[in-house]
């Protein structure tokens, strides 16, 4: 934990949550990339967990998340199919508050049904984030009241440019961190052109 907390670079975070068909679903995985040319700027945590066990997994995800805390810009939270909502709204108020750096949050094939209006505010008011993209989730109106969250960008089918700001990953990756070698070395690019783009929902898809 010290070692993380001396550390400079910025961390970006998978969550990847496994399907019980999975073999070892109900293990939470965790691997890190610290080297190579595409993590020489940055910090890379793959954290793979359950839907179906997430009671289980919240208590370590959490202590996780708290190591990297001050250093997070980037949270990706992937699952697929839309399950039920298992995601607690304290998870998205923690982002809020405990994450100074954070830029951009992607939540994909999610059921946020449990996300309450004053964490969407707190969102809405955090100094450095810029994006907040729902891609393909349920129950995500909380989101979209009063326009109160000018961050918000609803992506309904697949927009160019994405997969390169987000990173490349397997549906349903292994767990030995063979993901890590999935992030575009072209990232911070894409990235870039994208964090000027105006914040709008589109559809792109059928």
């Amino acid at each position: 934990m010290e070692a993380s907390r001396q550390e400079t670079k910025p961390v970006w975070i998978y969550i990847i949550f496994r399907k019980n068909h999975c073999s070892g679903h109900e293990k939470m995985t965790v691997n890190i990339s610290f080297d190579g040319p595409i993590f020489w700027n940055r910090q890379v945590a793959y954290i793979y967990c359950c839907s179906c066990h997430f009671d289980e997994h919240e208590g370590p995800l959490m202590s996780i998340l708290h190591k990297f805390e001050q250093r997070v810009e980037r949270v990706c939270l992937v699952d697929k199919p839309v399950d039920y909502p298992f995601l607690p709204d304290s998870l998205f108020s923690y982002m809020a508050k405990c994450m100074p750096k954070l830029q951009f949050i992607y939540l994909r094939e999610l059921d946020l049904e449990k996300i309450n209006r004053a964490t969407v505010v707190e969102l809405a008011n955090h100094k450095h984030l810029k994006k907040v993209i729902v891609h393909g989730c349920r129950n995500y109106e909380v989101l979209q009241d009063f326009r109160n969250l000018p961050q918000l960008l609803v992506v309904r089918g697949e927009i160019v440019g994405l997969k390169a700001m987000i990173g490349d990953f397997e549906e349903y990756p292994h767990s030995d961190g063979g993901g890590s070698q999935g992030l575009s070395s072209e990232s911070s690019e894409t990235t870039s052109e994208l964090d000027e783009a105006p914040v709008v929902e589109v559809a792109t898809g059928p």
